[in-house]
């Protein structure tokens, strides 16, 4: 089985979310979902708005969603290390259907996407899909 991979982009993380939270209304009932989400708005979240996103995860978790908070930086830059080693233990252990893989307002999306091109991701990804930039 292969997975379906979407990148999501853009420079307002509010934006991303509600795009994310399509996509995952979109994609109910196909199977096992991963969603690999940035920490971005932590860094400037009220405490108010980071709880807010702790229920959000857990109502995910709730659905049936593995959520996966990926530490800050650019996933083809300063996080490459960190996406690989996350992205090669998601695909092995949860063996996801489909993959939401949030990005960074930072983030290179042309270059992560080239990133998911090389030879050693041919096998596990059916496509992927670099969703529009939302903000």
């Amino acid at each position: 089985m292969k997975t379906r991979l979407f990148l999501v982009p853009g420079r307002d993380p509010e934006a991303r979310a509600r795009r994310i939270e399509a996509l995952l209304s979109e994609q109910a009932g196909v199977g096992k979902i991963t969603l690999m989400a940035s920490t971005e708005v932590f860094s400037y979240a009220s405490v108010e708005a980071q709880a807010e996103l702790f229920r959000l995860d857990t109502e995910r978790k709730a659905r049936g969603i593995h959520v996966l908070r990926l530490s800050p930086g650019c996933l083809c830059c300063s996080s490459k290390l960190v996406l690989t080693t996350h992205l090669a233990r998601t695909l092995r252990l949860n063996q996801p259907n489909v993959l939401l893989m949030e990005l960074e307002s930072q983030s290179h999306p042309e270059q992560v996407l080239q990133l998911l091109k090389e030879p050693q991701w041919i096998d596990w990804f059916a496509d992927i899909t670099l969703v529009e930039d939302v903000a």
